[in-house]
């Protein structure tokens, strides 16, 4: 089953992040495409294009500017002890991409693999898409990692099905729009799970549970890592097996919101003082058979502290751009 991702970018992209971006192509993959662009629209420039062409054994970089492609680097700046293409099709794999001073550093299931100069200022850079022979997008990080690595940890959890971290903390009037399929088992459940900063504390735990509870529990952990009594479960179930649903997380001065398909859900107050200063992104874990295909993840920041009329983002007929 083919799939793919796009999202638009937390914050502008500086010299000392990095991306960790994680996906699975299809058994038979031929091409699989992951580009850095300035939006949404066909129009966008693409500032990063990395083409993984498993026909031709090789990893193709370029940038299109103004409509035009530029020359494309193939052997070029490549580190001598890689494969020109050290991925497979059908397995995981995993790209870390370093923003220097002047160039991207490129690396492939944790080994070098080459740098690009920047061809278009990292500014321009708005939006990630992965595209083509994609079965699974399993990574979506954009982090911190100079001066002050941001999140404080950075460790991978092999229950998490997808991550979305990113390099600095929320400010009130983010909100974070998911789009995503629930398929596989209806007993089973997904979790979105928001970690503090360096800890494995969840300020945030949002868990729709299907048949036969159909309801939606909101809850967070204790200083003991111990999930609180007061669970929360009010709001209906807006969710359906197999239909594509947008969720959006508005992040106010006091609390999380939460609209899905253009209608209000519901919200939970944040349990800790000063709690924005410590999120760092979400992960989703899948349970007994339930799995979550997440196609698009944006950001953006409405302005206005108490996010009024966030839920209209969650619309299916809105685009993000």
């Amino acid at each position: 089953m083919l799939t793919q991702f796009a999202g638009n970018l937390s914050c502008t992209v500086e010299a000392g992040q990095i991306f960790v971006i994680s996906a699975r192509p299809i058994d038979d993959a031929e091409r699989v495409n992951i580009n850095f662009l300035s939006g949404k629209s066909d129009e966008a420039d693409i500032i990063l294009h990395l083409s993984i062409r498993f026909h031709d054994d090789i990893i193709v970089r370029n940038s299109k500017l103004g409509g035009v492609w530029g020359g494309e680097e193939r052997e070029e700046n490549l580190n001598e002890l890689t494969a020109p293409n050290p991925t497979t099709p059908g397995d995981v794999f995993k790209l870390y991409i370093l923003i220097g001073d002047d160039r991207f550093h490129i690396a492939i299931n944790g080994h070098p693999y080459c740098t690009y100069g920047f061809r278009a200022a990292l500014s321009e850079i708005r939006t990630i898409t992965v595209v083509k022979d994609v079965q699974q997008i399993v990574q979506m990080d954009h982090r911190q990692a100079f001066p002050t690595p941001f999140p404080a940890i950075q460790f991978d959890e092999s229950l998490n099905s997808f991550s979305n971290d990113v390099p600095k903390p929320f400010l009130p009037g983010h909100v974070i729009i998911i789009t995503a399929i629930p398929f596989g088992n209806p007993r089973g459940r997904f979790i979105i799970r928001f970690m503090e900063n360096g800890t494995k504390r969840q300020a945030l735990h949002f868990n729709p549970r299907f048949d036969p509870q159909y309801q939606v529990v909101r809850n967070s952990h204790t200083e003991m890592l111990e999930f609180r009594r007061e669970e929360e479960t009010s709001g209906g179930f807006p969710f359906v097996m197999d239909q594509q649903f947008k969720l959006a997380i508005a992040f106010t001065e006091s609390e999380f919101k939460f609209g899905v398909n253009g209608s209000y859900f519901e919200a939970y107050a944040y349990r800790n003082v000063n709690q924005l200063d410590i999120l760092n992104g979400f992960k989703v874990q899948c349970i007994n058979g339930m799995q979550l295909e997440i196609t698009n993840v944006d950001h953006m920041n409405m302005g206005v502290p108490d996010c009024e009329g966030f839920e209209s983002y969650s619309h299916p007929e809105v685009e993000i751009f």
